[in-house]
């Protein structure tokens, strides 16, 4: 079965229900590469496209104030819904973790400061971790939940 890379953003909540029930229930907001992203970058390759959808779905957390932490998951193609925009934007079903190939975060994650994303409009810094490494995403997540947000 052929399967897309999707992009999913997820919370503290989520990431922790990924580590012990080992699945997210969908539909789940995401980003992947669509016509749309195709469109935008005309002489690019697959691997462009999928930083293109990653990036995207970055900077609608940064851009929310959201802590930036993207699932890279490869769901069967059936399985993934256009959404209403002609954009990055999809929906897919329930995620198992085995099916997350990766986690990417933001530098707001990293180096636990809030908001040091905000009013980020161009490329968003993302370091990956391997999903074997969930439970220090999970305890980054929370150090960056627990700093309080400097005005």
């Amino acid at each position: 079965m052929t399967t897309v890379r999707c992009y999913v953003p997820v919370t503290l909540e989520q990431l922790t229900r990924l580590r012990d029930e080992r699945t997210l229930p969908g539909p789940l907001a995401a980003y992947a590469v669509t016509a749309a992203v195709e469109e935008d970058h005309p002489s690019g390759d697959t691997e462009e496209w999928e930083y293109a959808a990653l990036q995207e779905a970055a900077r609608g957390l940064a851009g929310q104030g959201s802590a930036v932490i993207v699932a890279a998951v490869d769901i069967e193609r059936d399985r993934v819904h256009p959404g209403e925009v002609a954009d990055a934007r999809v929906s897919v079903g329930d995620v198992d973790l085995p099916r997350v190939a990766a986690l990417h975060l933001g530098d707001d994650v990293v180096t636990g400061r809030p908001g040091a994303l905000a009013g980020t409009a161009g490329e968003v810094e993302l370091s990956w971790y391997d999903t074997t490494e969930l439970a220090h995403v999970i305890e980054l997540a929370q150090t960056l939940a627990a700093t309080p947000q400097a005005d």
